[in-house]
């Protein structure tokens, strides 16, 4: 059942839409904004260095919005930053320029941060704009190879119940954040073009106490795409420093065995499909990331609250139908995460 916005919005919480190119999709998003009850004037649309019409047409329908024009695309981080650092009330809703949220999505996420007292973020569950009925992502959790964990993936959205649950990790979809746990734990990583920028920020949040809760009831509708080839190479890059950056000195040593053997699976897997380069350009890359590494990890276990075998998990993974292959590609998978499952058996434990 859909909840009736209240006449007011809450005065507790500013809005921001970071959008690259979303001439086609910004509409929709600040129509469905304006439907929740949120003011004009409290919206700021963040816009990445767009090159289509998205600066013209908000001046001209959306005159009363805020607009803020990132010159250089380094990805949604730097302005989702800036939305953490510039927002003047304790709740920033934060939304990707094609995230379709139900009216009564922010009361459902401030009522979930409200319950929860220890919360930094809450987030609704996405389901698939072109099938509203079916979940795209929920109950996320964060594999310990560091890969996300989507048990919900394709499944009814009526199956999972309306409950607020703390899960591990989310997509960068819609955040409601509590400003000041944000800003605690240093917002996201800029470093980050694409691929776990909005995993690795809720890690984050997560070794330093604070909890991401997800409220069912809270809906975005969200579209889905195949990621392209050259996304890999982020993938693989920022997965890397990902670890290296956040996890602790004994989660490294005891997963090391792990780590190394699923660098050459996904090697393989790479290399057989004829994505070597995207490999290599990783490889290439991640050394420049790693120079303020030391640093880094001091920050991070300054402010460690958690310990990585409370946050990290181990599940079937999700890997693209292409990747896998046919039936053997199948079999093998299946046995790889029956492996990958038993080893956490055997040194989770010792991470808690």
């Amino acid at each position: 059942m859909m909840l009736s916005p209240p006449r007011l919005f809450p005065d507790d919480i500013d809005v921001a839409v970071v959008s690259h190119n979303g001439r086609s999709t910004l509409p929709r998003v600040l129509d469905d904004l304006a439907r929740t009850g949120a003011p004009p004037d409290r919206i700021v649309v963040y816009d990445v260095a767009s090159t289509d019409a998205t600066t013209t047409w908000l001046a001209e329908a959306w005159p009363g919005v805020r607009r803020v024009r990132l010159e250089t695309n380094a990805g949604p981080n730097p302005a989702r930053n800036r939305a953490i650092a510039e927002a003047q009330r304790p709740r920033l809703l934060l939304v990707d320029s094609d995230a379709y949220l139900q009216p009564d999505v922010p009361y459902r996420l401030r009522e979930a941060l409200e319950d929860h007292a220890d919360a930094g973020a809450a987030v609704p569950v996405v389901v698939h704009a072109d099938r509203p009925g079916t979940i795209q992502y929920a109950g996320g959790r964060l594999h310990f190879i560091c890969e996300a964990i989507n048990p919900w993936a394709d499944r009814p959205l009526a199956a999972r119940g309306v409950a607020p649950n703390a899960i591990g990790t989310a997509p960068g979809v819609c955040f409601l954040l509590d400003v000041a746990s944000a800003r605690a734990v240093g917002g996201f990583d800029p470093a980050y073009f694409m691929g776990k920028e909005d995993g690795e920020f809720c890690y984050r949040l997560r070794v330093a106490g604070f909890r991401l809760i997800e409220a069912p009831r809270a809906i975005a509708h969200h579209g889905s795409r195949p990621r392209s080839a050259w996304l890999f190479s982020f993938q693989i890059r920022n997965r890397w420093h990902f670890i290296l950056k956040n996890y602790d000195t004994r989660t490294l040593l005891l997963l090391a065995p792990a780590l190394v053997l699923h660098e050459g699976v996904q090697f393989a897997m790479l290399a057989a499909r004829g994505q070597v380069r995207a490999w290599w350009t990783a490889v290439r890359e991640i050394g420049p990331m790693c120079r303020t590494l030391r640093a880094d990890r001091r920050r991070v276990a300054a402010s460690r609250r958690t310990a990585d075998g409370e946050i990290l998990d181990a599940a079937p993974l999700l890997v693209r139908a292409d990747l896998v292959g046919g039936r053997l590609g199948t079999l093998a998978k299946s046995a790889y995460d029956r492996w990958l499952d038993a080893y956490w058996r055997l040194v989770g434990r010792w991470l808690r």
